[in-house]
């Protein structure tokens, strides 16, 4: 009775499983679909193009942003690769240890039956007749009819056991074929981002010669100033959104009246963590070694002879490892014209900070990450491998210079 209890309880929550994960697959089907969508429709942008317009600013940034979404399929193919071999170990363990408890069965009743073979099976009747007196024929007879309904009971968890190892090995061939699926779909989408690259690089080689490119450039860096602080205040007005405070009593709301901006994304944050206001001057370089070539502020460029405000500072990099300043959590992965890929990083005391003109991203958002983090590498861009790197105190930008150390 026991053991047909554990297998409904099995098969029950075993299909629980199936639903849950499911309903998961059909949502990342879907997102990795609607990223493909928006691939061809800049793919078919490109090919309607006549030839003398190939070589042009804004077919650099449909492939700049080809490439963002190149690149966010294959993070999510990744995940999914990592899940896959996580689940195959977790198989694996789980196979080993049904497989544990099946020989240890198999080696307990083996005894019984070598001892059985040997000396005979004792029957109620031997027992009574065998006996002392009454009491001891009452308690021989319980301790057979007791022993007996155990080795029933072992013969059945031992076919239960072997039943959940066949059901296990299955599931484990199933998750490495979908493992090997994933990998050539990965592999597949790989290739097609390298090509990508290529044609973006050889395109670069050919816009760095025109001088009109520049001021199309700075046009779209500065739409993408305010797209940088419209995302600030929107991530500023998410967190300020009425939250459940104590799991106890959900009832209980903070109504954003109650509390200090500075400490909106607080209870994210472990209590010990050190808030991002104490790291002023001590912050190390979001890259290893590179060299600042625009600085915060009002910036003239000479060619032009125009003005443009930066609200954070361009590193010309030599290393194109980016790792994040301090510890923080992954608000945005966004593609912008005159950024390409941009990531946003919020941090203990409602600051943020921007990382502009990335590719192979190495984090999603929501993660939770560690100061020192690679979350990706600098591209290659019309000035060469250049990061923007911004430092945001609430709504209001600040110089980075000041935070980072000397």
């Amino acid at each position: 009775m026991v053991n047909k209890i554990d297998i409904f309880l099995f098969v029950l929550l075993f299909s629980f499983i199936l639903i849950a994960q499911s309903k998961e697959i059909e949502e990342k089907t879907k997102r990795l679909d609607e990223l493909r969508n928006e691939i061809q429709k800049l793919e078919k942008e490109l090919e309607s193009k006549k030839e003398q317009e190939k070589n042009t600013y804004s077919n650099y940034t449909n492939l700049s942003k080809q490439k963002f979404y190149f690149e966010k399929i294959i993070s999510t193919l990744r995940k999914e690769e990592t899940s896959k071999s996580q689940q195959i170990e977790k198989i694996k363990s789980e196979m080993k240890s049904k497989a544990n408890q099946i020989n240890q069965i198999k080696s307990e009743y083996s005894k019984y039956v070598v001892y059985n073979y040997k000396f005979g099976r004792i029957s109620e009747l031997e027992a009574i007749l065998n006996s002392k007196n009454l009491r001891q024929a009452i308690f021989r007879i319980k301790y057979l009819r007791d022993f007996s309904k155990r080795k029933q009971n072992d013969l059945m968890v031992l076919n239960s056991r072997l039943n959940e190892l066949s059901n296990l090995q299955s599931n484990l061939e199933k998750e490495i074929e979908e493992k090997r699926l994933l990998t050539a779909e990965k592999n597949k989408e790989l290739f097609s981002l390298n090509d990508k690259i290529n044609s973006e690089q050889k395109l670069l080689s050919e816009l760095r010669k025109d001088r009109t490119v520049i001021s199309k450039q700075i046009s779209d860096k500065k739409k993408s100033e305010v797209a940088i602080k419209n995302l600030i205040e929107k991530l500023i007005a998410e967190a300020q959104k009425p939250r459940v405070v104590e799991k106890k009593n959900p009832e209980k709301i903070i109504s954003t009246n109650e509390t200090n901006e500075e400490k909106v994304f607080d209870d994210e944050f472990l209590t010990s963590s050190v808030s991002f206001s104490e790291l002023k001057g001590r912050l190390s370089f979001p890259v290893s070694r590179g060299k600042i070539i625009s600085d915060f502020g009002t910036q003239k460029n000479v060619k032009l002879r125009t003005f443009s405000v930066n609200y954070g500072i361009d590193i010309l990099c030599n290393d194109p490892l980016v790792k994040t300043v301090s510890d923080g959590i992954v608000s945005a992965i966004e593609w912008l014209p005159g950024y390409g890929t941009v990531v946003i990083i919020t941090h203990k005391g409602n600051y943020r900070t921007v990382y502009g003109h990335l590719e192979n991203i190495q984090v999603s958002e929501n993660q939770r990450v560690s100061a020192g983090s690679v979350i990706g590498s600098v591209s290659n861009s019309l000035e060469g491998r250049v990061l923007h790197f911004q430092i945001w105190n609430g709504r209001q930008s600040v110089d980075p210079i000041t935070w980072l150390k000397k």
